[in-house]
């Protein structure tokens, strides 16, 4: 019997369907969308599938229908019976896929699968009916919705995701079509896990953008395997903005071929809402943020944040309203408190890594538990090697106070550029080329080689655009040579040269001398004999004094000519004059953290890890909310002196990590001690740093007397041997 639709008497989300509209795939050639819908068949559903009986059409697709049905023996039982009418293979394994998903689910904000099954030749599912209306026909009807049904809303959509995640699953369909609002109990339910993939699971069509337009995370359009969970809390923040203001987070909708890039969302002021605090607007930013490390980690961690906010809001509210301020409460003896605000997460909110972030709310929620303080203070305590330590301090100990906090460390790292007032650069103007005529260049407009990186350069000399001209020589004044140095432009020089004696001139010796002047015996010419008589020998005669004479000779500096070449313009009379200035770049670190008192830093970092949670980039100086954090100020002042006309910051980089610490206040209940003492616990390994007021005196002191007598024993045993 052919089954026709009737009436529209009870509205189900027709997104429980596989909605043609809602699912898009992207050609790999020329990047158009596929919107054909699977072939179907047009057949004779019959009246009754497994224990039910088929009543009306209430929702239809692409390749399913839906229709309502109750149990053949339970009439007043309802159920939502989704048939498939595709005989695809690949619609049959999507619709398996997401009954075996379906039926892992198991939570009160998830529409509840029954049953699978097959009448030949239908697959069908039976789910859990909802009588009421989707999300996206209730803003279709009422616009923008109020707050408090938002954040209801907000919240059990939160629950039903981090339930799936938790499963290793991923919508990747999550919009206002999935939505499911009960009637007459406002119980919100997430539907449709159609698309949805399990961690690990194949997947078929991996270049296919798969959601539903406008609800899309920027992963969805980069393909199946980037989509994660978070991109389903990016699809979850899209749907916050669409309740809280009526309209989309963009005019035009992201994620399409015609419009493929993301854009941080428009302020909710903008769209005409002022009745909201204005951190509403950091956890938009927060959960669209377009790189997925910068969002909640978790859809619960959004759902803690936006409480606190409105917590604070209507606080504010209350005490601004009021004709009289509220009486402060009466002292209850213990007080408790999470992470304070600080300058990091209000300011830098939307750009933090959030796991790390919410961890650390975690911890403080867990650590307000005295229960957690006391098995913490136990732990502690019995850790001494020597037992040194007062036993079972955490249960002695009677809380007063306990507050946390984040102590962070802030790391700007620097590139420095320099460069030199311009100087004057010349060479000979050899070619005569001609040289455009442009203004000239401030020097650091000239484009040097891009920055990437903090990478230190030593630079070279570079030209200043516009400043060419030619100029004519001066050494030479234009003429091209310069006058001889030597011979001062005279062509000879006068030079200093001896004179040679003639030939047969000059003193002769007699052979009188030669007997003249000589002492002792003497041998006559005569006969030969040897007279003894006393001469003198005769003394050479003194060398003449050497003449010399002043003669003109070319000179050999400039070869007789009287100039040389200029060696300014190499001959030309001409000089190219440019200005030029060098270039260089250095890196520097600059640390810094929030000041805490009587803290071993040193202890600190050897028994903690400082989780990173902020690491971002500026060229050209700082970014405006860097200078908004009270801690990081004197940190960019000490850069900035460090500036000046010849030297500037041309890129920036700050990395913010944080120790999570809690404090705690507590009194030991011993009577005649009435003092508080205070404890800090640092770090996710919850550590505590040594403290002698906690020793066990009495053990100290007996262990103490032991080593003495027994150094005493022995110095005695010593002199007894002796």
């Amino acid at each position: 019997m052919h089954r026709s639709q009737q009436g529209k008497g009870y509205a189900l989300e027709q997104s429980l369907t596989h909605n043609p509209s809602a699912i898009m795939s992207l050609l790999p050639c020329n990047g158009t969308q596929d919107r054909s819908v699977p072939n179907t068949t047009s057949m004779n559903i019959p009246e009754q599938i497994g224990n039910y009986t088929l009543d009306r059409e209430i929702g239809s697709g692409g390749s399913s229908q839906v229709w309502l049905a109750h149990h053949a023996k339970l009439p007043n039982h309802f159920v939502a019976a989704k048939v498939l009418m595709s005989q695809e293979r690949e619609a049959i394994l999507r619709f398996h896929r997401e009954a075996v998903i379906a039926a892992r689910l198991r939570h009160p904000n998830i529409v509840q699968f029954y049953d699978y099954g097959y009448a030949q030749p239908f697959h069908y599912a039976l789910i859990e009916y909802i009588a009421g209306a989707s999300l996206r026909q209730l803003i279709e009807k009422h616009g923008r919705l109020h707050v408090d049904e938002t954040l209801s809303i907000f919240r059990q959509i939160a629950a039903a995701l981090d339930h799936a995640h938790s499963l290793g699953i991923v919508h990747r369909d999550v919009s206002p079509g999935n939505i499911l609002v009960e009637q007459g109990t406002n119980r919100a339910l997430l539907t449709d896990f159609g698309i949805a993939r399990e961690n690990g699971q194949s997947i078929t069509v991996d270049n296919a953008i798969m959601g539903t337009p406008g609800f899309l995370s920027p992963e969805h359009i980069q393909g199946s395997r980037a989509v994660t969970h978070v991109s389903d809390l990016f699809s979850l923040g899209v749907i916050l903005y669409h309740m809280l203001s009526g309209q989309m987070p963009w005019d035009e909708t992201p994620g399409l071929p015609d419009n493929p890039g993301f854009s941080p969302p428009m302020p909710l002021r903008q769209r005409g809402i002022d009745n909201l605090p204005g951190d509403v607007d950091r956890v938009m930013l927060t959960m669209l943020a377009i790189d997925p490390v910068r969002r909640f980690p978790s859809a619960r961690a959004a759902v803690d944040e936006l409480d606190r906010i409105f917590s604070r809001h209507q606080m504010t509210t209350q005490i601004i309203i009021g004709t009289t301020p509220a009486p402060a409460p009466a002292p209850t003896g213990f007080q408790s408190s999470g992470i304070t605000a600080n300058d990091v997460e209000t300011i830098l909110g939307p750009d933090l890594i959030r796991a790390p972030v919410d961890r650390a709310h975690c911890r403080a929620k867990d650590l307000r538990d005295p229960a957690m303080i006391t098995a913490i203070l136990d732990d502690w305590s019995a850790q001494h090697r020597f037992g040194l330590r007062r036993k079972h301090l955490g249960r002695l100990a009677r809380l007063q106070k306990i507050t946390s906090t984040n102590i962070y460390f802030y790391r700007l790292r620097l590139l420095y550029e320099q460069r030199s007032l311009a100087e004057d650069d010349e060479e000979p103007d050899h070619s005569a080329q001609p040289f455009a005529l442009t203004p000239e260049v401030d020097r650091w407009k000239v484009d040097l080689p891009p920055v990437t990186d903090f990478v230190e350069h030593p630079g070279t000399r570079v030209i200043l655009p516009g400043s060419t001209r030619v100029i004519s020589c001066k050494p030479c004044e234009g003429r091209g040579s310069t006058p001889c140095p030597r011979c001062k432009g005279k062509q000879r020089i006068l030079v200093t040269r001896p004179v040679a004696f003639p030939v047969g001139t000059g003193a002769t010796t007699t052979p009188a001398a030669l007997t003249s002047g000589t002492n002792g015996p003497t041998r006559s010419a005569a006969n030969g004999r040897v007279h003894n008589s006393t001469t003198t020998a005769p003394t050479p005669p003194a060398p003449a004094a050497p003449r010399t004479e002043q003669v003109l000779v070319p000179c050999p500096g400039c070869a007789g000519r009287g100039g040389i070449t200029c060696a300014r313009c190499d001959g030309v009379g001409r000089l190219v004059q440019r200005k030029a200035f060098r270039w260089s770049r250095r890196t520097e670190i600059i640390e810094g953290q929030d000041d805490e008192a009587a803290l071993d830093e040193n202890w600190l970092h050897r028994t903690c890890k400082a989780e990173v949670i902020y690491h971002e980039r500026q060229a050209g100086g700082f970014r405006p909310e860097w200078a908004m954090i009270e801690s990081l100020v004197p940190i960019l002042a000490q850069a900035k002196q460090k500036s000046n006309a010849d030297t500037r910051i041309i890129l920036s980089e700050v990395t913010v990590s944080f120790i999570p610490v809690t404090d705690i206040v507590f009194d030991l209940g011993i009577p005649g001690d009435s003092g508080l003492y205070k404890l800090a616990i640092y770090g996710f390994e919850n550590m505590i740093p040594a403290d002698w007021r906690f020793f066990n005196w009495e053990r100290v002191t007996t262990i103490g007397l032991i080593a003495f007598f027994a150094v005493v024993a022995f110095i005695s045993f010593l002199f007894a041997l002796s």
